[in-house]
């Protein structure tokens, strides 16, 4: 059967049609749409299998690892940087292995698209010693999840798939079993205390010695089931290319577009690689190009003298594969001697066209909320520390000082409160991101008595990554300000008003009762998401707002604090709101302007 399908929907029918009856994971682009697809296929064919979101991405694995070391085949899905947070979970599993089928999805995101991190996930399999196999296309994302439960089953190891972005989220024919015929197994763990439970020294020494034996096997099964066959019919000359992931779409394309030919060779699995045959294969050419994104993984584990790759500086460093650099790698080792056909060419336009930075959608209380901490608390009196989510969008409203990874927005509130004594720091984070990784940073400011203010914007969604529903909106028994209570935090809620008086009045509250803290004072903000139409219908006021020129001064408070996409200066100096745009929030209509030249549109009244 053939479908058009994105690769992280091709991805997740691989999943369903490997019988994997266990999925569990975090949201996080490149990756969020494989657990959201086989949640849809599961309920559009009525499966019997567990397809949830975990609170990050270490439980996510867990959940899905227990599964498999009781028979059942799992899988865990996430991004590049979950896979940090998984990992203390994901370094012992790799020593005790699996009985039913552990596959690991961890989608990469070379060129920092909407990372922290370029880092390669291929390099953290070789880390802990797991198989990886690189996908090159949506197709390959299908047929590698397969591949890789029946290899995990085999040799009772977790395998790695590590589709980067540019294949999770391109679109291609996929070529698909006609049927769904769904077979899951039922969980039977079988007590083996010395290998579920294995301690240091004895038990580990021995796991991991049967760890390094099992990788010479996976070699052994990479030459046989994969490269040998690549090689069959090379018969050696000027060029060998070795391409991973997605460079070998990119080495073919350009090949035939510069009408040369060249042996490349498809690199499947890039770790553990068969050193000693391929370097036997290397002895019949004159060069060996290695293309991989983003870290030279690949290249480190067959070096040799006619080996050119990153490390020896022929391919770039960083960032994310192009045509154009393929080309200028060809060039670079002498194999094209012509000018880049994939240059792109300059010309002038006539005129300048302004960058469009990132910013917060219309309507988002977001910036109402940010707005107003800024109002009360002072830039120059204040340090704001925030977190991962949309809500770090408010950069462009200056209203962030630091941004470094899931729930660091807490830990570096402490951080700051002790090297800045003289400063106000008030940090932000998401209601997702605080049960992610906000939870235990403020059990230890509490116990420490670091003096802080946290704002959790509690939106009920996981808006960032396609709002997947957060535990508290899941479970009503779930309360962010119970946890809070019970760390014995001082902790007070607020529900967002379109009316920015309400909310600025409310931190000025919130200053005055910190004046004599001596610990963490919470704040939970009560609000929404203005994609989320189930609920942004209850709480938008259908307030358009139009502008009066004449009390417009063009002071710039709207457009560099406020920041709305809307708002934007018209041909006459004054500023005008995007009617298309405007979401009918009516956050602007009072205290923004310092001349009050935001007024209601008629259309509120329609």
């Amino acid at each position: 059967m053939k479908q058009t399908l994105m690769g992280n929907e091709a991805i997740a029918w691989g999943i369903v049609h490997s019988n994997i009856q266990m999925v569990s994971g975090y949201p996080g682009t490149p990756s969020s749409e494989i657990l959201k697809t086989v949640q849809k296929i599961k309920n559009d064919l009525d499966l019997n299998l567990y397809a949830e979101w975990a609170t990050n991405e270490k439980v996510g694995f867990e959940v899905a690892y227990a599964g498999a070391i009781s028979g059942q085949r799992a899988c865990a899905t996430m991004k590049q940087v979950g896979l940090n947070v998984a990992s203390d979970a994901l370094m012992s599993a790799s020593y005790i292995g699996n009985k039913g089928a552990m596959v690991l999805i961890s989608a990469d995101d070379p060129g920092f698209y909407s990372s922290q991190t370029e880092q390669d996930s291929r390099v953290f399999a070789k880390f802990a010693r797991i198989p990886v196999l690189d996908p090159s296309t949506p197709q390959d994302g299908y047929d590698f999840v397969k591949l890789a439960a029946d290899i995990s089953e085999q040799f009772e190891t977790i395998v790695m798939v590590r589709p980067v972005m540019r294949v999770s989220h391109a679109r291609e024919i996929i070529e698909m079993e006609e049927e769904t015929n769904f077979t899951p197994t039922t969980g039977a763990f079988k007590r083996d205390i010395p290998r579920w439970a294995a301690v240091p020294r004895a038990g580990r020494l021995q796991q991991g010695f049967d760890q390094l034996e099992r990788i010479e096997k996976l070699k052994e099964f990479n030459w046989k089931k994969f490269l040998e066959p690549e090689f069959e019919d090379k018969k050696g000359g000027e060029l060998l290319v070795l391409a991973s992931g997605t460079a070998y779409g990119y080495i073919k394309e350009t090949l035939s577009d510069i009408q040369k030919e060249a042996d490349v060779v498809k690199i499947i699995m890039p770790y553990p690689l068969p050193t000693k045959e391929l370097r036997e294969q290397f002895k019949k050419y004159k060069k060996v190009l290695v293309l991989e994104e983003p870290y030279p993984c690949v290249e480190e584990q067959i070096c040799d003298t006619n080996v050119y790759g990153k490390n020896n500086g022929y391919v770039h460093k960083i960032d994310e594969m192009t045509k154009e650099r393929v080309l200028d790698v060809l060039i670079n080792v002498g194999f094209y001697d012509k000018e880049n056909i994939y240059k792109p060419v300059e010309f002038d336009i006539g005129e300048e066209v302004p960058p469009r930075p990132p910013a917060l959608c219309p309507g988002c209380p977001h910036r109402d909320i940010y707005f107003s901490i800024m109002k009360v608390f002072k830039k120059n009196k204040s340090i704001y520390p925030s977190d991962i989510g949309c809500y770090t969008l408010a950069l462009a409203q200056g209203a962030i000082d630091t941004v470094l990874c899931m729930g660091g927005s807490v830990s570096m509130a402490s951080g700051l409160s002790i090297a800045n004594p003289d400063k106000t720091v008030v940090a932000t984070i998401g209601d997702g991101t605080f049960f992610h990784s906000g939870i235990p940073p403020l059990i230890n400011a509490a116990y420490q008595g670091h003096k802080f203010i946290l704002v959790i914007l509690d939106n009920s969604t996981i808006a960032m990554t396609g709002r997947q529903a957060t535990p508290e909106r899941f479970n009503q028994s779930v309360n962010i300000k119970k946890i809070v209570d019970g760390m014995g935090v001082e902790c007070y809620e607020h529900t967002y008003s379109h009316e920015l008086h309400k909310n600025i009045d409310f931190f000025k509250e919130v200053r005055e009762k910190f004046k004599s803290s001596n610990g963490p004072l919470v704040v939970v903000v009560k609000q929404f998401c203005i994609l989320d139409n189930p609920r942004a219908k209850e709480w938008v006021p259908g307030e358009f707002v139009t502008v009066d020129e004449e009390k417009c001064v063009a002071c710039d408070t709207c457009t560099t604090v406020y920041k709305c996409p809307p708002m934007h200066y018209n041909e006459k100096g004054k500023i005008e709101i995007d009617p298309f745009l405007c979401a009918g929030c009516g956050g602007c209509l009072e205290v923004l302007c310092p001349t009050d030249a935001f007024v209601e549109d008629d259309r509120s009244k329609k």
